[in-house]
C-alpha cells in the first residue's frame, strides 16, 4: 500500500510516483487540480446535487439524481471525488457514502450487477454503525427479514456446505446482524461460481421485490436521518472503480445493459463511467446526466506551477536535474498518470542518481514506441486533428482516447489534441508530414 512519503533519495522515487494509487483531499500528495480543467468545476456537481454552492444550503430533490462522470484513466477522478465527499459532509445535505467496487471485497474478473448492490448495502449499513446513528431498529429489521428468507435462505436450499451463506441463530435482526450476513454474502460473491451464480440467480429472479424492499429501507433510513440530531436530507452513493473491471463486456453490462436496474433504485449516484463507453452515454440520457472530468490545460493561468507543485509534493526538486520537470510537464501534457510514468521512467533510465534531462527524453522516447502503434484509420483522424480539420467522434476517436494517442482538454473535439510524446515519435512524425498528409 502507498505510503504517500515523499522522495528525499533518488531509489525512493519508484514508490513515490506510483501511478495507480488514487490519494485523498488529505494525502500529503494531494493537489487541488480542479481549477486548471476547462469545462468542469465542483459547483457542477453541487448544482445536480441541488447544493447551493455559494452557501452549502440544500433543498431536497423529488427525483433521485443519477450523474455519470467520465474521463481519462489517471486524470484525478478518484482523488476528486474523495475530495468531493469531504466538501459534501461538512454542508449535511448528504448521508455520504464512496463505495469502491474494485478495493478487493469484489470479484472484478467476475462481477455482475447484483454485487455492486450487495456492497453498496454493506458500506452503508457499516458507515450507519461506524457514525452511530440513530436508527429505528423496525427499519432494519423489515429488511433484514426479507432478505435473510427470500435471498439467504433460498440461495442455501440450492447450496451445499461451505459454498452457503453462513446465516446461524447468532445473526439476529438489528444493525450488527444485518451487516455480519450482508458481509457473508459478500464473502461468497468473492468465492466459488456455484455460490456466485446461485446467490445472484435469486436476487435476479426477485429483483423486483428486492428493489421495493430496499427502497422502503432506504426511504425509511433517509426520514430518519433527517429527523436525527446531525441531520442529512438525503442519501448519496458515489460509486468508482469500473474502471478496473476486467471486462469490458462486465463493464458495459453494469453501466449500460443494466442501466435500467440503477434507476430503479431511489438513491442518488455519482458513477465514474470508463472513457470506453463514452460512446454509450446518449443511452444513459434518459434518467442521468453526464460530466466529462478532462484533463487539466496547462495554458491557464497558473496550471504549470501547480502542475510542478503536484511533481514536488513526490519528489524532492534536488533529485531533478535544471529544466528536467519543465520537460516533463511539457510532456506530461496535463495527464496526471502520463507525467507520474516519465518521472518514473526517467528514473529507470537515469545513469546518474539524478532525474536528468536525458533520461527524460529516453523516457518520452520509450512511451512513444509503447503508443505509437495505430491504423490506418487511427493515422487518418490524427491527421485531422494536426491539419484542424473537423474531427468525427467515432468509435475510432474513441479508441484513440482510450489509448491515450488522442488528449481532450474540454467538451468539445476543438479541444482534442495529439499526445506530445506520440507526436514526438519519429514515425508518427513522418506519417503526420507525409506527402499524402499534406494534400488532405
Amino acid at each position: 500500500m502507498q505510503n504517500n512519503k515523499k522522495a528525499e533519495i533518488f531509489y525512493e522515487i519508484q514508490d513515490a510516483v506510483a501511478f495507480n494509487m488514487p490519494v485523498s483531499s488529505n494525502s500529503p500528495f494531494y493537489t487541488d487540480l480542479t481549477p486548471y480543467r476547462k469545462d468542469f468545476t465542483e459547483k457542477k456537481i453541487f448544482k445536480h446535487l441541488n447544493i447551493n454552492p455559494n452557501n452549502n444550503n440544500c433543498t431536497p430533490l423529488d427525483n433521485h439524481k443519477k450523474v455519470f462522470l467520465t474521463g481519462y484513466r489517471g486524470t484525478g477522478k478518484t482523488s476528486e471525488l474523495l475530495r468531493l465527499k469531504s466538501e459534501i459532509d461538512k454542508t449535511h445535505c448528504y448521508f455520504t457514502l464512496f463505495v469502491d467496487i474494485a478495493n478487493g471485497d469484489l470479484d472484478t474478473n467476475n462481477i455482475e450487477t447484483v454485487d455492486v448492490f450487495i456492497l453498496m448495502i454493506h458500506e452503508l449499513l457499516n458507515e450507519l454503525q461506524n457514525r452511530k446513528a440513530d436508527i429505528k431498529n423496525e427499519t432494519i429489521t423489515d429488511f433484514f427479514d426479507f432478505y435473510k428468507s427470500t435471498i439467504v435462505e433460498e440461495s442455501n436450499k440450492k447450496l451445499e456446505g461451505s459454498a452457503q451463506i453462513e446465516s446461524s441463530v447468532e445473526l439476529k435482526t438489528g444493525l450488527l446482524g444485518f451487516i455480519k450476513l450482508i458481509s457473508n454474502t459478500k464473502a461468497k460473491l468473492k468465492g466459488s461460481d456455484e455460490s456466485k451464480t446461485t446467490i445472484r440467480r435469486e436476487i435476479n429472479n426477485n429483483f423486483s421485490l428486492f428493489s421495493d424492499r430496499l427502497n422502503e429501507f432506504l426511504a425509511s433510513l433517509t426520514t430518519q436521518l433527517r429527523g436525527a440530531k446531525n441531520r442529512y436530507e438525503d442519501i448519496l452513493f458515489i460509486v468508482d472503480g469500473f474502471e478496473k473491471i476486467g471486462s469490458l463486456k462486465d463493464r458495459k453490462k453494469i453501466l449500460i445493459d443494466d442501466s435500467n436496474k440503477l434507476t430503479i433504485i431511489n438513491t442518488h449516484m455519482i458513477i465514474t463511467l470508463p472513457i470506453e463507453l463514452f460512446t454509450q452515454q446518449s443511452r444513459l440520457g434518459h434518467f442521468a446526466v453526464s460530466e466529462n472530468f478532462p484533463l487539466i490545460d496547462l495554458n491557464k493561468e497558473g496550471a504549470k506551477e501547480r502542475f510542478k507543485e503536484f511533481i514536488t509534493k513526490r519528489v524532492d526538486e534536488k533529485l531533478f536535474e535544471d529544466g528536467a520537470i519543465d520537460k516533463i510537464i511539457e510532456y506530461g501534457a496535463g495527464h496526471p498518470r502520463q507525467t507520474l510514468h516519465i518521472i518514473n521512467r526517467a528514473y529507470i533510465e537515469s545513469e546518474e542518481e539524478l532525474i536528468t534531462i536525458d533520461s527524460v527524453i529516453k523516457a518520452i522516447e520509450i512511451l512513444g514506441n509503447e503508443l505509437s502503434k495505430i491504423d490506418e484509420k487511427e493515422i487518418k483522424i490524427l491527421r485531422s486533428i494536426y491539419n484542424k480539420k473537423i474531427i468525427p467522434q467515432d468509435g475510432t476517436y474513441i479508441t484513440l482516447k482510450e489509448k491515450n494517442i488522442i488528449f481532450e482538454y474540454g467538451s468539445s473535439t476543438t479541444d482534442s489534441f495529439i499526445n506530445p510524446v506520440v507526436k514526438e515519435n519519429k514515425d508518427i512524425k513522418k506519417l503526420l508530414n507525409s506527402i499524402d498528409n499534406v494534400r488532405e
